[in-house]
């Protein structure tokens, strides 16, 4: 029974070893969405929420920039995680 036990938690660990960079990809592919569905917002604000998303995420520093970039990149920001 305990080798049986054992060996599930081996599987359970490798599955989810397997299948976290699946998991950790998926913010990018929602601030794609996220930030280009926002309703009324200018391409510069869009870019500038994609960047911010990517940068939290990939735990650089915050560097908004300036006008309607660093208003979407600060919304951006706060949607990602380092």
């Amino acid at each position: 029974m305990d080798a049986k036990i054992s060996l599930l938690a081996i599987t359970i660990a490798v599955a989810s070893m397997a299948l976290s960079p699946l998991i950790m990809n998926q913010p990018v592919n929602a601030a794609s969405h996220y930030c280009a569905d926002e309703k009324g917002k200018s391409n510069a604000w869009i870019e500038g929420c994609k960047a911010g998303w990517a940068d939290h995420d990939n735990c650089k520093s915050y560097n908004p920039g300036t006008g309607e970039v660093a208003k979407g990149y600060k919304v951006g920001w706060s949607k990602g995680s380092c």
